[in-house]
């Protein structure tokens, strides 16, 4: 369902009288001169062994999902996309992002014509330039989607999310959360009735880098991705700097938009800046209607661990994986540590753990667990063991104010698992 691009070609076919060449020394050149001609478009980038050979992720917007680029070996290519979500702009852009990139390191794709169902661009613009056939389809399957999360909500059902990237659930009112904020029951019907009055969900509906693209792309990294507080990591602290130039790059180009002026505000006082745009955005800001602030991080997330656990947590913790399989969440004042242990079909197994004086028990619907508690001024630590079944962890939860000792708990009591067997 959506507009997905399935895209096959081959490579090398200037090397006529040689052997393409091996899948991933030619995915890390696909992926240089992505980033050469992307830019600032392009989020992230990371390469996987996939079970047809290298694969390659490209995420060029905060809306969308990842761009799949597979050396499937003997110079063949394929490319997966979903541009449903982010809007017929997008469409075209990664359309016309790939057939440079087949230019630049002599891709041959293939003609649909010639190929299974299936492969190519459903809307036609890859393989003729026309572009008439993109709006009306994306429109028609957000008719759908509308649809089907009405009949969701018919059958007694809650929290339908659209397009949100995978392993976060966000806590916030709305009967639709989608990268550019909640939607409520009365837009899922307009929707449904005539899909084109929701075109204000796609970010990027008009080709080019226009000023409400540029916006667009900044809502949406406001909703899904900003953490409301100081930046700890410099990750953080570029996430600030791209929202903060692209609303500027907007604003000076089209200043009769709607601005997020508050969520601005708030963006330069964590960069620290000042001048004469600072202060026009705080004017703006005071004038601005009240009412909640944006930003799904604002309030509680449901992140999805390692080895099927799920823990919720404040939105406005940094999360970084660790090599050893652990997970961390942390700010400047509070952290959570997440550490998969080895499965023990006999229950938990006794370990250097085992000798602590356990202050607290847990049984939830599919998670049990015990829990010591140490509290001293700036130094506060919940030590707890955790099973689901023949699944065990051990959370750590640090906080430097004792008064938070109930939030440590309950941080601690939210851990589930997905299947406790």
């Amino acid at each position: 369902m959506g507009v997905k691009l399935l895209l096959a070609g081959w490579y090398g076919g200037d090397a006529l009288f040689s052997a393409p060449e091996a899948p991933w020394p030619w995915l890390r050149r696909v992926e240089r001169w992505v980033r050469g001609a992307a830019e600032e478009l392009l989020e992230s980038s990371r390469t996987v062994e996939g079970p047809r050979g290298p694969i390659l992720f490209l995420r060029l917007h905060p809306a969308a999902e990842e761009v799949a680029v597979v050396a499937a070996g003997q110079g063949r290519v394929v490319v997966l996309a979903n541009t449903s979500m982010v809007g017929p702009g997008y469409h075209r852009y990664l359309c016309d992002l790939l057939h440079a990139l087949g230019d630049a390191l002599h891709v041959d794709w293939a003609d649909p014509a010639l190929t299974v169902a299936g492969v190519g661009d459903p809307t036609g613009y890859f393989h003729t330039g026309d572009a008439s056939d993109i709006a009306p389809r994306m429109l028609a399957w957000l008719g759908t989607m509308a649809g089907r999360v009405l009949d969701f909500r018919r059958h007694g059902h809650s929290g339908a999310t659209l397009s949100l990237r995978a392993g976060h659930g966000f806590e916030h009112p709305g009967a639709l959360l989608t990268p550019m904020g909640p939607r409520d029951e009365t837009w899922l019907r307009a929707v449904h009735e005539d899909p084109l009055s929701g075109r204000d969900i796609f970010p990027w509906w008009d080709s080019g880098q226009s000023a409400a693209t540029k916006l667009g792309r900044a809502l949406s990294l406001i909703w899904t991705e900003m953490v409301w507080r100081p930046p700890l990591l410099e990750e953080e602290r570029h996430r600030f700097r791209e929202v903060a130039r692209l609303l500027e790059s907007a604003w000076r180009e089209a200043p009769e938009l709607a601005y997020p002026w508050r969520e601005w505000q708030q963006v330069l006082g964590y960069l620290g800046v000042g001048g004469t745009l600072a202060e026009e955005v705080s004017r703006r800001a005071v004038e601005a209607p009240s009412g909640p602030l944006i930003g799904y991080r604002r309030g509680a997330v449901q992140v999805t661990l390692p080895e099927g656990w799920e823990i919720r947590i404040p939105g406005s913790l940094a999360e970084e994986r660790l090599a050893d399989g652990s997970w961390v969440a942390r700010d400047h004042r509070r952290s959570v540590r997440f550490v998969p242990l080895q499965d023990d079909v006999e229950g938990i197994a006794p370990g250097p753990e085992e000798s602590l004086p356990y202050e607290f028990q847990h049984q939830g619907e599919r998670v049990s667990g015990r829990a010591t508690l140490h509290v001293e001024p700036g130094d506060c630590r919940l030590t707890a063991l955790c099973e689901a079944g023949t699944h065990r962890a051990l959370c750590v939860v640090s906080f430097d104010d004792p008064d938070e000792q109930d939030w440590a708990l309950g941080t601690w009591r939210s851990l589930d698992h997905a299947v406790a067997a």
